[in-house]
């Protein structure tokens, strides 16, 4: 409790010194507490009736664009449909639509909100249908149903600020200025959380990743054991699996958090982006907690919060066992064909067997394509073992049939990461 007490001092010192003149111009919107790079957040004054545009530029935050507005003809925040209230709270926009596909009243574009977020659904709050949107009359304040209205060049204008399902829509009735070195240690204070909540999750048990959410508020959890799997498999394999966020946003909506980010897997240089993850924070005697946690958007082959977590992990597991094998096939079917030039490309600069160089090597092999009419390498039983250094050993039965000589024995092949590509700079044989 005495945390949660110094903090709301430190907060309301913030914007109460503003009043000095010595700290004119070192204040920011108390709403914004972080902004992702290359990305805006759009702040609407109730009482004022006013839009704004805020970026960071050289880590200062601007307004960008600011125009009129139009809210609710109702006062206070929204709490049902048909109220013709305009909600409160931190908002995304999610869709966009031009003027062909909208009646009149909505001018020449509108951006969809996800209005009622997760804080207003757990509030008992509903209603739908919470746009931004232009006019086809003149603008008059306090005059929407609970939309947000702008003069139909200034929705025009807004549009280059927005990127959808990530750009905030942030609504208050009045733009409160804090501090910036207070609203610093806020964001410093969320990002250690932040970390240490990615790190529970790389390397933690069930007990300690459920540790950084509230006690009201239990989190789907039944992915957790296959993940385990994933990543216990990773260590056996010796692959690097790891979980990451960036671009992140964070906001307020009154005493509670709002953080966006892209949630991605990795191994090594591998990443998969899973989607934005949208987590609404509290802050107690007990540090942040986390008591919602939702996904704002998934990448196609992702349709679910957990389950492409498992899905991503159990691929970046397998994907260079299954890219290796698939180079094999690849450098088979070139020998094959006697495509010489293709061959030459699936060895790394500082191959060395036998005695010979790459040059060398491809040398004799391209004596050999020349000297029979065909040539039939094919490949069965592959082992794949990844070794330290981050090279793989591959073993596997191999036969091999040409015009005038046949054999059968066990290919040895040690592969090596190139560009992005994997390249043998090391091959063997042994008769059968």
């Amino acid at each position: 409790m005495m945390s949660r007490f110094i903090c709301i001092y430190h907060i309301i010192l913030g914007v109460l010194v503003l009043s000095s003149p010595a700290y004119a111009g070192n204040f920011v919107p108390e709403s914004i507490i972080s902004i992702p790079k290359n990305e805006n957040a759009i702040l609407v004054e109730k009482e004022t009736q006013m839009l704004y545009v805020y970026s960071l530029e050289d880590g200062k935050m601007d307004i960008k664009f600011k125009a009129a507005c139009s809210t609710g003809e109702s006062p206070g925040a929204k709490k049902k449909a048909g109220d013709k209230k305009t909600p409160e709270g931190v908002y995304f926009l999610m869709d966009e639509y031009e003027d062909r596909y909208l009646t009149p009243v909505y001018g020449k574009k509108a951006f969809p909100s996800d209005y009622p977020n997760f804080l207003d659904q757990r509030q008992g709050k509903n209603g739908s249908a919470i746009w931004i949107h232009g006019t086809d009359k003149i603008l008059k304040p306090m005059d929407s149903n609970g939309c947000i209205a702008l003069e139909n060049n200034n929705i025009l204008s807004l549009a280059d600020y927005i990127h959808l399902q990530a750009t905030p829509l942030i609504i208050v009735e009045k733009i409160l200025k804090i501090d910036s070195d207070v609203q610093a240690h806020r964001k410093e204070g969320i990002r250690k959380m932040l970390d240490s909540w990615i790190q529970s999750m790389e390397t933690g048990s069930y007990h300690q990743y459920l540790s950084f959410y509230g006690d009201e508020y239990l989190p789907d959890i039944s992915w957790w054991e296959a993940w385990l799997g994933a990543r216990k498999k990773s260590i056996r394999d010796k692959v690097e699996l790891g979980a990451e966020i960036a671009n992140i946003g964070i906001y307020a909506q009154g005493d509670t958090f709002v953080v966006l980010h892209d949630f991605i897997l990795s191994s090594g240089k591998e990443k998969i982006k899973i989607g934005r993850r949208k987590l609404f924070i509290e802050e107690s005697d007990k540090g942040y907690k986390i008591v919602g946690d939702v996904l704002q958007d998934q990448t196609k082959s992702h349709k679910a919060i957990h389950v492409p977590l498992v899905a991503a992990a159990r691929k970046l597991v397998r994907t260079r066992e299954v890219s290796v094998k698939e180079t094999i096939q690849k450098w088979l079917a070139a020998w094959s064909s006697k495509d010489m030039d293709s061959y030459a490309g699936f060895y790394a600069e500082e191959f060395y067997s036998d005695g010979l160089g790459k040059k060398a090597w491809v040398k004799r092999k391209r004596q050999i394509a020349k000297k029979y009419n065909y040539i039939t390498v094919t490949g069965k039983d592959f082992r794949i073992k990844k070794n330290k250094g981050d090279y793989y050993e591959v073993s596997f039965f191999q036969d091999y049939e040409s015009s005038g000589f046949s054999t059968q024995g066990t290919k040895h092949l040690k592969f090596v990461k190139k560009g992005g590509l994997w390249k043998i700079f090391q091959e063997s044989w042994k008769k059968k």
